[in-house]
């Protein structure tokens, strides 16, 4: 079996303290929220999230050292390109709030912890984009710790809606497709890493499985299966409206119930499994390299 990824050939997975959250390079370390209260402004309400294209350095995805003027660029229809400094600001600088580097409370669904202000020109632009008063915050990595979800402690992650790392299968997506009125594309999913080889859901079916990388190995360790909103629905070229397919094909043989998963309230759909990384695990170590995973790594399985 092996991994897939459409965009970048390698990704690093950062379990080093000075991250404090473990997940691909920069993967979720950044989200909207509403300026009032702080709440993550998610694409299930804002179809339009889907046209958003960010962009960062090449040297960012491989782990090395950035230029001071790095930045991480945002586009969007209609919108001057938005240009946030990847250099984290220092949190607690002097004037008034919402500057960039205020502190900032957030909540994630269930969550709430703290966010760091990337002040009001990247707020203007969201603010505009949208169309509500918003506020664009970076993960405060020295005083936030987020544990996985359904998890064993000691498994942390950023922004992200809830594990480290989500897998689904190509098969997966072929069986639902048989099934379906219309084909659809794996980006309705949004999977962490697209497998290629194992059966059709296969991959909610393990316990552990290893990835090797330039002769560095990583073992994954299953948490859960991935409970869909409604933006699998979402059109990701033409958000324009929002339809019942896949969800209303999935809810005939992958629901909660039909399913038997104890913590589902048997409504809910699954599609892809979240695993964490044991690596990352106990974040106070310290590691000798910067782990990888990469399209065409091969993938073990330990335990079923």
């Amino acid at each position: 079996m092996r991994l897939l990824e459409e965009e970048i050939s390698d990704k690093h997975v950062t379990p080093q303290k000075h991250h404090q959250f473990a997940r691909f390079l920069y993967d979720r370390e950044w989200m909207v929220v509403s300026a009032d209260k702080g709440r993550v402004f998610a694409q299930a309400r804002f179809p339009k999230f889907a046209l958003v294209q960010p962009s960062l350095p090449a040297a960012a995805f491989k782990g090395e050292e950035l230029d001071n003027d790095a930045v991480l660029e945002v586009k969007a229809p209609g919108m001057a390109p938005l240009k946030v400094p990847l250099k984290r600001a220092r949190v607690g600088l002097k004037g008034s709030s919402g500057g960039r580097g205020s502190g900032v409370d957030v909540t994630v669904w269930t969550w709430s912890g703290h966010g760091i202000d990337e002040g009001p020109e990247a707020a203007a632009w969201w603010s505009s984009y949208l169309g509500l008063p918003a506020r664009f915050v970076r993960f405060d990595a020295d005083s936030a710790d987020r544990q996985v979800e359904y998890a064993p402690a000691g498994y942390v992650t950023g922004f992200s809606n809830t594990g480290q790392f989500m897998f689904a299968s190509e098969a997966s997506l072929t069986d639902l497709n048989k099934r379906l009125p219309s084909p659809l594309s794996m980006n309705r999913f949004r999977p962490s890493i697209t497998l290629r080889g194992p059966r059709a859901f296969e991959e909610d079916k393990w316990k552990t499985f290893s990835t090797m990388h330039s002769g560095k190995t990583l073992v994954f360790t299953f948490v859960e299966q991935c409970a869909r909103c409604k933006v699998p629905t979402i059109n990701q070229e033409n958000p324009t409206g929002v339809g019942e397919e896949p969800l209303k094909t999935l809810a005939t043989f992958r629901s909660g119930e039909v399913l038997g998963l104890k913590r589902s309230n048997g409504k809910k759909v699954y599609f892809g499994a979240y695993y964490v990384c044991d690596l990352t695990r106990d974040l106070k170590r310290t590691t000798k390299f910067l782990p990888r995973l990469g399209v065409g790594d091969k993938l073990t399985i330990i335990s079923k």
